[in-house]
């Protein structure tokens, strides 16, 4: 642990020469066997290196030594040994190398919120940070933990088109975003944080069909995947279903996504404020 901690402290104060000589001895490879010990606090450590190694790393090299050899999937790997254990202290880390703003000190507590200068760096953390999540024991600590990666999420979004597309560009979203919520909440906790989910579903179908080309794929991507996602999820059976759109509510302005014979799933879009470009 000393020589962890002694390792963030150069990779912060000198990380001109240290991440040159950590990727030069394939420092990386170590790290990685340390993210599959049982002491959380060697796993913090290890990830504040990872951190620190991926924010000064060329963007060139750093596409050869993540994208090239997967290592994104093998951090979810690695992590998901011990996804029983995801706290926020992981989480705070975690996020620090989402956005690349990594601190010596570890965070136990949720950390402050992003402001609007916060910019996604390495999106595909959004996934494992989601798999961690999805594969942890339901308590209190770990719905504390997914309500605020989804407030953080939110107000990533909000504050930046650049952040919404990160996402946009990722292969599936929708899948490991669906995963956080609760197709039949069974508590006002459950509700919240499935109401917070659709809200960032609303902030991205909105910025594709306004904001992108060819945006309107997203729509049916999206449309594809919440029928095959709700129909596992809520009929293990597959039984023949029909997917169809009820009529929108003049009232309100909402659409509604129902699967025949099967509990409605509304990801709320109101159709005035999409269209009023």
């Amino acid at each position: 642990m000393d020589v962890l901690q002694l390792l963030v402290a150069l990779m912060s104060e000198h990380h001109g020469s240290m991440v040159q000589a950590f990727d030069q001895r394939n420092g990386v490879r170590a790290i990685y066997k340390l993210l599959a010990s049982n002491s959380e606090g060697i796993r913090v450590q290890a990830l504040k290196v990872l951190g620190y190694f991926l924010r000064h790393l060329p963007a060139k090299r750093k596409s050869e030594v993540m994208l090239g050899h997967g290592l994104f999937s093998l951090l979810n790997e690695r992590l998901m040994l011990h996804s029983n254990q995801f706290s926020m202290t992981t989480y705070n880390v975690l996020f620090e190398i989402l956005t690349e703003q990594i601190c010596t000190q570890v965070i136990h507590k949720q950390h402050p919120d992003p402001d609007s200068n916060v910019k996604i760096v390495n999106p595909q953390v959004l996934k494992v940070i989601a798999a961690l999540l999805k594969n942890s024991p339901l308590s209190p600590e770990s719905m504390e933990v997914r309500r605020v990666f989804l407030s953080d999420m939110i107000k990533l979004f909000n504050n930046s088109k650049d952040n919404r597309r990160s996402l946009l560009q990722c292969s599936v979203w929708q899948d490991w975003m669906l995963s956080l919520s609760f197709i039949n909440p069974k508590s006002s906790e459950e509700q919240k944080v499935t109401e917070m989910v659709y809200a960032i579903f609303r902030i991205l179908l909105y910025h594709a069909i306004k904001y992108e080309w060819g945006g309107w794929r997203v729509w049916v991507d999206t449309l594809s995947i919440t029928h095959s996602k709700v129909r596992e999820l809520i009929n293990p059976v597959r039984r023949s279903t029909k997917l169809c759109l009820t009529e929108r509510r003049r009232a309100s302005g909402w659409v509604s996504i129902r699967l025949c014979g099967l509990p409605t799933l509304s990801l709320a879009l109101p159709i005035c404020s999409l269209f009023s470009f």
